[in-house]
């Protein structure tokens, strides 16, 4: 049986890898397999056990990527609407779509940074001064996490756990500087996303679309994610072209998520989370047939 938690992230420094729901998985499986647990050995070829959303703003998910036609916007009105990127949960799944807000969830700065060595003491051979710049990500508002997991294999305090390890670790890039750390608590108070009579869901997370029978349409920007190696006849990783976060589908019947797995490593296996939690939401279509 699957079951959907929130998990309340709180940032102990900044970040430099933005925690799209495949990289926080894709660190949740590392951790696994250094532990060598086996949960996630035929992951290419069963039912997903653990699936993980991007990091949000408390109480929002992304305004749904629909075009401008569907939501009804005065023409006056289109651009400031487009810089909307979010919509309260609420508001979404009652369709209320023209709620959508601009929302500082994060922000972005240049920062710049120097190489030593620590045998030398220098920043190189030379000993010339070689600054570079790294863009990091501070969080304005409180973030968080859903995680749809299989009861069978994980409880909540296991998923915890491996959390806060990856926290104190450090996520994504520049962890060993002391960047992407974090600390991870479930929210209790959270009771699921509401039921309600309808046939579109928006996902949370970047998603493989293909060979998905249940859904009839799909309306999405694009996302490419590149594998983890490449071989030696050639120096360029795969390319995997997914729906990215925030992509509108149209299901023949009600699931909690969508997506599927691949393989995306080159002589070597390396899986991708190309599933998403969905939300449903409730939407009157009548604007696409008419846009």
């Amino acid at each position: 049986m699957m079951k959907l938690i929130k998990v309340k992230i709180t940032p102990h420094s900044s970040f430099v890898t933005f925690p799209k729901g495949d990289t926080i998985f894709g660190h949740f499986v590392y951790h696994s397999f250094l532990n060598r647990e086996e949960i996630f050995e035929n992951y290419l070829n069963e039912k997903p056990k653990i699936i993980f959303s991007d990091i949000l703003p408390n109480g929002h998910l992304y305004k749904p990527t629909l075009p401008l036609s569907a939501f009804g916007v005065d023409e006056s009105q289109k651009k400031e609407f487009r810089k909307k990127a979010w919509i309260s949960i609420e508001n979404l799944q009652d369709g209320e779509l023209l709620e959508a807000k601009e929302l500082g969830f994060f922000k972005t700065d240049i920062k710049i940074r120097n190489s030593i060595n620590r045998v030398t003491f220098s920043t190189d051979d030379s000993g010339v001064f070689a600054p570079y710049s790294i863009e990091e990500i501070s969080f304005l508002e409180q973030p968080i996490i859903y995680v749809l997991f299989d009861e069978e294999y994980f409880e909540k305090s296991e998923i915890l756990e491996q959390l806060n390890l990856i926290g104190k670790v450090g996520f994504g890039k520049k962890g060993s500087i002391g960047k992407g750390h974090f600390k991870a608590e479930v929210d209790d108070s959270f009771k699921g996303f509401d039921e309600v009579e309808s046939d579109y869901y928006l996902t949370l997370s970047p998603t493989i679309l293909n060979k998905q029978p249940n859904i009839k349409k799909a309306y999405y920007n694009t996302f490419n994610r590149f594998g983890k190696s490449h071989s030696r006849q050639t120096p360029f990783k795969k390319p995997l072209l997914m729906a990215d976060s925030g992509a509108v589908v149209k299901l023949e019947k009600n699931q909690e998520y969508i997506g599927r797995s691949i393989d995306n490593g080159i002589n070597s296996k390396s899986f991708i989370q190309g599933y998403s939690i969905v939300v449903p939401f409730i939407f009157d279509d009548k604007g696409l047939d008419n846009g």
